[in-house]
């Protein structure tokens, strides 16, 4: 039983890591009030839910340090993709210009 004790304690652990780094869920990007959902979605030709769906794979640079352009090729390359199976119309300058005209502020 001794050895099974560390295991035994660490796992309600490994549930709370887990849960922290898990992706994003459409719920959680169609509540986040810092994110214009409703107006990016409209502008692009997709509904809201449509583009949460798309953008909960998409990994927001949180500090200053995490704006690079490999972060931002990554995300594009799950968001563009998604959205163009809904909209086909949608390409790359268009996504820029309406992720940027909806972009807050640069994180610290």
């Amino acid at each position: 039983m001794k050895r099974l004790t560390p295991i035994v304690l660490a796992l309600p652990l490994l549930s709370v890591c887990t849960t922290a780094f898990a992706a994003s869920t459409p719920e959680a990007v169609l509540n986040d009030p810092n994110r214009p959902v409703a107006a990016v979605a409209a502008e692009l030709g997709v509904t809201p839910l449509q583009f949460a769906t798309c953008f909960a794979g998409v990994t927001p640079a949180r500090t200053a340090v995490e704006l690079n352009g490999q972060r931002e090729q990554d995300n594009k390359a799950i968001l563009l993709p998604c959205l163009q199976s809904i909209n086909p119309d949608i390409d790359n300058a268009r996504l820029d210009a309406v992720m940027d005209k909806y972009r807050g502020a640069a994180p610290r």
